[in-house]
């Protein structure tokens, strides 16, 4: 898929959609959320780099754990996200926030002892370069923990609404596949082999499935809208009768789950873990 604005600029523009749906975006990601925190086990006093934080809403959390004698950078490539997460963490003493391009953290080496990631890993167009640097700024004995979404096959939740906007014409070109998509780190087996490459060890790499619960179609079609970046910033440039195209044909893609309690539309995540 192409798009004419630059991807920082793209998810700035959706900040603020994020911070208002943090709650709904936490929900359906639970399962995977707590498999990420088993997986890199904060202990009191670690020092922690999330990439790709988005709103920051596990900065909390991050807090809780690592305690008073801990340090927590909550970062993202987008100035708007990490405005938002400042806010959502101005009351945190242990945690601080930054602009940082996950293939260049800019830290010296070993500076953190945690760092993760939430579906971040695959927008970066060199998610290789990115695990190099994620290791190297981990000090001994350090853990990596990052989620990104399982192939295209899997995940209607967003290919219902790519779909549709493909055929609307609101996006042109191959399905996200390709570096840089949404869906370019969805098999498991060239996950393990990026960390090994990277020089984890104890790469672990597991599926998760989640679900995406809205109370109708529409509210389905316009949270994933409104919080996809690239999606975002064309329809609001779009004609009114290719938006009216794009709604039709996503109803019809996303109406085979409305359920008697909304729509549920599944999903599956890869978390991606190992040590240095």
């Amino acid at each position: 898929m192409t798009h004419s604005i630059a991807p920082a600029q793209a998810w700035s523009t959706v900040a603020p959609a994020w911070d208002v749906n943090a709650d709904y975006v936490d929900d359906h990601s639970i399962p995977a959320t707590d498999r990420l925190l088993a997986r890199v086990a904060v202990r009191p006093g670690d020092r922690i780099l999330e990439l790709a934080a988005g709103p920051g809403t596990l900065s909390a959390v991050w807090s809780r754990l690592a305690g008073p004698g801990g340090r927590i950078v909550v970062s993202d490539v987008a100035p708007g996200m990490v405005a938002v997460a400042a806010r959502r963490a101005a009351a945190l003493g242990n945690v601080e926030t930054a602009v940082v391009d996950a293939s260049d953290i800019g830290w010296p080496d070993a500076t953190f002892d945690v760092v993760a990631s939430r579906m971040g890993l695959m927008f970066t167009p060199d998610p290789a370069a990115a695990l190099a640097e994620i290791f190297r700024v981990l000090g001994p004995g350090g853990r990596m923990g990052a989620l990104t979404w399982g192939g295209v096959e899997h995940n209607p939740w967003m290919t219902c609404v790519g779909m549709a906007a493909m055929a609307a014409g609101l996006l042109a070109g191959d399905p996200p596949t390709g570096p840089g998509g949404i869906f370019s780190l969805g098999d498991p087996a060239r996950l393990e082999l990026l960390a090994r490459g990277a020089g984890f060890a104890d790469v672990t790499v597991e599926t998760i499935a989640v679900m995406f619960h809205a109370e109708s179609v529409d509210a389905h079609i316009d949270r994933v809208s409104a919080l996809a970046g690239p999606l975002a910033a064309v329809l609001r440039a779009a004609a009114p009768d290719q938006r009216a195209a794009f709604r039709r044909t996503a109803s019809d893609l996303v109406a085979p789950y409305v359920t008697n309690g909304g729509v549920d539309v599944p999903g599956l995540a890869i978390l991606t873990s190992g040590r240095r």
